[in-house]
């Protein structure tokens, strides 16, 4: 059974969506991948999905969701609540299809609504005012449906996977014993609040099975969760085993037979997720005797990206989802690493990206905004592994400055001033990194961005580290902690230049350098506009010219005199009283 028609019209922040799945040209179903901000109807969408579950299985089996003193024990609460503001009447119409029966499979939810309302595209005739509704199967195809329910996939992950969504209602169970399976009786989840303990069990069964009785059926299933566990760790080498008699947790996984990790629970949190994300299919679908690319059914599951790392939600999740081709996945997300890796995965028409609340789809140059988030993520990743390198590895006090000209600055000053003995005290470098193509997180931004990671890493400083910013920018002074030091250049109103490290230059020095290396100063002349009636002078404007910035400093380093570098002075002083503090 596939999902193949979803309209919802008044409910909840859904003021109308109508959406219908995509397919392959063999009939296979494309992942369904459901995006938007908090509150855009992500949940009530999936939580109609799996209510249409539970109505559609109660008919086909004798332990779902029974009668009890002859009122039906809903799922999901039906009524004038679920109503988007200000509406009096709403609706959430599924239409499913199955390949063993020609008639498709309809849910209604409705409130305040009558047959005219959805006669369009709904066959089924609206009774009471407010209510559920399904297909009525006769028994033909019951017993067939009923067979494909008990060799196919169907059910739910909700975000917070050991606690009840908070749309539930209260007085519904969803547990249900361990029983024969009866054809009459569902013996499955429809509902996964946690799966680790059944996957464990299964996964067991199926370890001790194929080493006793070596059948096919075992054999396949043994591959299809050696598969999982292989693309999880991105290592095909490894298996799942027996692990040693007296060790606390029976199934060990062996890396080219030889024991790797004595049990499951030593895989991270997120891998572990996965993997009992993914086992739940091959659990569920165990009586079809199938492999992987021919398991059926549909997977519904919310915030997918809960637990998982960026490799993991970028890279091994869309692997994952390719696996099972045949599996319709319907899946929430807030994680731009998990869509772009789908992107890569397969390609712009091979899923359907879906925008709430409007349920429309995002077409392929929707994509370049998350690439600019992607992008953002990985150079702030980055730029995180290069100060934790840095600061682990720092041998004595260091200043952590803009860019490279700073630096040399700096070091042009302690040399014009005879300060060598600073020299042999501190490290100056610049932050940020650079490679082929120039510099990479060097500006204020970045200091500031450093700041807060050396604060709340405070424990890997093995010395004093002092963040000095430009003079221009705002900066509260201060100690944080014994060993980081936050500071600013002083700011020289009079000089010519007001941004950078440059400021410091006096007026006399910046008309040598336009005399000697016009190129180096860009200049606009004062001149004056009207507003409202009104004169207004804008003054003289000098910049440094952004192309000939290095060029520049490389220039007054070699010709600049004490005169030239007399307020960075200030700067060595400000050095000075940070070496001073004893950690």
């Amino acid at each position: 059974m596939y999902l193949e028609k979803i309209i919802i019209k008044n409910i909840s922040a859904i003021k109308k969506l109508e959406f219908t799945a995509s397919f392959t040209e063999d009939g296979s179903p494309k992942p369904i991948v459901i995006v938007g901000e908090n509150g855009s109807g992500k949940t009530t969408l999936l939580s109609n999905i799996i209510d249409s579950f539970y109505e559609i299985s109660s008919n086909l089996f004798s332990n779902v969701a029974k009668m009890e003193n002859t009122s039906r024990k809903f799922y999901k609460i039906n009524g004038v609540p679920n109503l988007s503001f200000g509406e009096n009447k709403g609706f959430v119409f599924i239409k499913y299809k199955s390949k063993n029966i020609e008639e498709l499979i309809e849910y209604i939810d409705y409130i305040n609504c009558n047959t005219d309302d959805i006669k369009e595209f709904c066959s089924l005739n609206l009774e009471a005012k407010s209510s559920k509704k399904t297909t009525y199967f006769n028994k033909d195809y019951i017993e067939i449906l009923r067979q494909e329910w008990h060799t196919q996939a169907h059910y739910y992950q909700p975000a917070n996977r050991y606690e009840e969504p908070f749309w539930k209602n209260p007085n519904f169970d969803d547990s249900f014993k361990e029983t024969k399976k009866y054809i009459n009786k569902y013996n499955k989840e429809l509902e996964i609040i946690t799966s680790l303990e059944k996957n464990y069990s299964y996964i067991l069964d199926i370890v001790l099975d194929g080493l006793l009785y070596k059948s096919n059926k075992d054999s396949l299933l043994w591959n299809e969760i050696n598969k999982i566990l292989q693309e999880i760790k991105q290592d095909k080498a490894l298996t799942f085993g027996i692990g040693p008699r007296h060790s606390n947790n029976r199934i060990g996984i062996y890396k080219d037979k030889k024991l790797f990790l004595n049990n499951i629970n030593q895989l991270s949190l997120g891998e572990l997720t996965l993997l009992n994300l993914f086992v739940n299919i091959i659990r569920h679908t165990d009586l079809s005797n199938e492999t992987m690319d021919k398991f059926e059914g549909i997977v519904v599951i919310d915030e997918i990206d809960v637990h998982l790392h960026s490799d993991l939600q970028s890279k091994v999740l869309p692997s994952l989802i390719k696996l099972f081709p045949k599996i319709q996945f319907i899946i929430t997300t807030h994680s731009p690493l998990f869509v772009l890796g789908m992107q890569r995965e397969f390609e712009d028409d091979g899923f359907d990206l879906l925008e709430m609340p409007s349920g429309i789809r995002i077409s392929a140059e929707r994509f370049s905004e998350f690439q600019k988030a992607y992008d953002t993520f990985r150079q702030t990743e980055t730029f995180e592994k290069d100060i934790d390198n840095r600061i682990k590895s720092i041998q004595k006090p260091t200043i952590f400055v803009e860019g490279k000209t700073d630096v040399k600055y700096i070091k042009k000053a302690i040399e014009i001033f005879n300060r060598n003995d600073l020299d042999k005290k501190i490290e100056i470098e610049q932050i940020g990194f650079e490679d082929e193509n120039g510099a990479k997180n060097s500006n204020d931004k970045a200091l500031f961005n450093a700041e807060k990671f050396l604060e709340a890493n405070q424990k890997f400083l093995n010395n004093k580290v002092l963040i000095l910013h430009d003079p221009e920018n705002k900066v509260q002074e201060r100690w944080i902690g014994e060993k980081l030091r936050i500071n600013k250049m002083p700011f020289f109103e009079e000089n010519f230049l007001n941004k950078g490290i440059e400021n410091l230059f006096s007026k006399e020095t910046i008309d040598k350098i336009k005399k000697e290396k016009p190129q180096y100063i860009d200049f606009t002349e004062s001149y004056i506009i009207k507003i409202r009636g009104k004169e207004k002078t804008i003054p003289d404007k000098h910049s440094v010219n952004k192309d000939e910035k290095v060029n520049l400093c490389n220039w007054i380093c070699e010709n600049g005199t004490e005169e030239d570098f007399e307020n960075f002075k200030v700067i060595l002083e400000i050095i000075d009283e940070f070496l001073e503090k004893k950690d």
